[in-house]
């Protein structure tokens, strides 16, 4: 089936980010994930805290990227078949259901297995600060060690109450919100199957605005994507009977639909560079006219909606901008689109492993003495040194370790997830 490749790109360039974020946090970079109007000022007001280098910052609004991106590539192509035979119809959207689960929870599965493992086997440089949780120390206690790894897993197959558990893999938090996410949108896409084009645009705008109201992001997210896909295959037809009495013509003066789309692009940047302190800072304040009574108005869930509502603008902008896509189709983005969902699994590991064995030495290197956070504020210049060169080093490693990963675990995931769909099919 023909693959909106730009998305591909998309999600590489936010799996990037997400690990470049979750290296840093905590760094000698930490305040690009502050707000430019926090307090006290002196340690603030920078320009990285900023649309749009703020771009580089926004792991947190990378996830809700993430889901408007699912819920538009799992969409599209079953869209394009809904006129089709209804029984192949079906049996498609069966299928995409059942090899889903296995797709998302494969791959989880085993990065779940080779955390565990490697922690029983005391190979982690890192301090996790948790011992109440975990409950045991390395070299002891194999079976408690096999026991969490099954609880860790049944606790990320929960999409109805979302558990609390990272284990040691604290970004795969997000998995049951791509499964349940996902069961949505099949369910969804049925629903509407049989539904005229104008209803079941205005069905899927209400079911997301309800989702709006009740501040349930991820399911407005997944859904809008769905919407942006509905958006997109009505118009491919369209498209080239509209553009048919222009060819050889000249265009017209002014093109609203393409200001439309830059508007769309700049306020989703906007959108999506909001901080992540959990309140709307000064430029974003006229959002609250917009708030809902029925938010619990938590640290996280005023910016998540706000930040999906950037993702949905952006990848809407994207989807009609064949400029705006050519970035995200280079070859280089789309090695990491290809990737993405390994780097995504594996870069926590790797930090785990030697980000500050490296860093300590870099820094010793630097400054003559062992690192802590004491020395790193007293010598920022040698903590720089160490971090930003520490991140260079662990990119490539990075980088190589999801494509093994992809090539030798997640493939065949994916292989093993259409083998069982065709041994449970009729």
């Amino acid at each position: 089936m023909n693959r909106a490749t730009w998305l591909d790109g998309l999600r590489g360039i936010a799996a990037a980010i997400v690990a470049t974020d979750h290296y840093f946090m905590g760094s000698v970079l930490d305040a690009g994930f502050r707000s430019f109007w926090s307090e006290p000022p002196e340690e603030n007001r920078m320009l990285i805290q900023l649309p749009p280098i703020r771009l580089l910052f926004t792991a947190h609004a990378m996830v809700c990227l993430f889901l408007v991106i699912s819920g538009y590539a799992i969409s599209v192509n079953l869209l394009r078949m809904r006129h089709a035979n209804t029984a192949e119809f079906l049996r498609r959207v069966s299928s995409a259901a059942t090899r889903r689960v296995l797709r998302i929870y494969l791959p989880v599965f085993f990065m779940a297995v080779i955390s565990q493992i490697l922690f029983f086997c005391n190979l982690y440089q890192w301090d996790f600060g948790d011992d109440v949780v975990w409950g045991r120390k390395p070299w002891t206690a194999p079976w408690f060690h096999v026991e969490f790894v099954f609880r860790y897993m049944l606790d990320n197959f929960n999409i109805l109450t979302f558990q609390n558990n990272g284990g040691l893999n604290g970004q795969l938090w997000t998995m049951p919100m791509e499964f349940r996410g996902s069961c949505i949108i099949y369910l969804v896409i049925v629903a509407l199957a049989f539904w005229r084009p104008l209803p079941r645009r205005v069905a899927l705008a209400a079911l997301i605005m309800y989702w709006f109201y009740f501040g349930v992001w991820d399911v407005m997210g997944f859904l809008a994507g769905l919407l942006l896909a509905e958006i997109h295959v009505a118009s491919e037809s369209a498209l080239s009977e509209s553009l048919a009495p222009y060819r050889g013509s000249k265009a017209p003066s002014i093109d609203w639909a393409t200001i439309y789309t830059c508007l769309c692009f700049v306020f989703g940047i906007w959108l999506v560079c909001l901080d992540d302190e959990g309140v709307l800072s000064p430029g974003y304040q006229f959002l609250e006219i917009a708030e809902s009574s029925r938010w619990d108005h938590s640290r996280d869930i005023i910016g998540r909606i706000w930040k999906t509502v950037g993702s949905i603008l952006l990848v809407y902008a994207i989807s009609k901008s064949a400029h705006l896509q050519r970035p995200f189709n280079s070859a280089p983005v789309q090695y990491l689109g290809k990737i993405s969902f390994s780097l995504y699994l594996v870069h926590q590991s790797i930090y785990h492993l030697i980000r500050d064995p490296i860093r300590n030495a870099l820094f010793y290197m630097a400054a003559r003495e062992a690192y802590s956070v004491a020395s790193a504020s007293n010598r920022p210049v040698a903590s720089a040194f160490a971090w930003i060169t520490c991140y260079f080093i662990l990119s490539p490693i990075n980088i190589y370790a999801a494509h093994l990963y992809t090539k030798h675990i997640d493939e065949r995931c994916i292989q093993l997830a259409k083998m069982f769909d065709k041994w449970v099919s009729s």
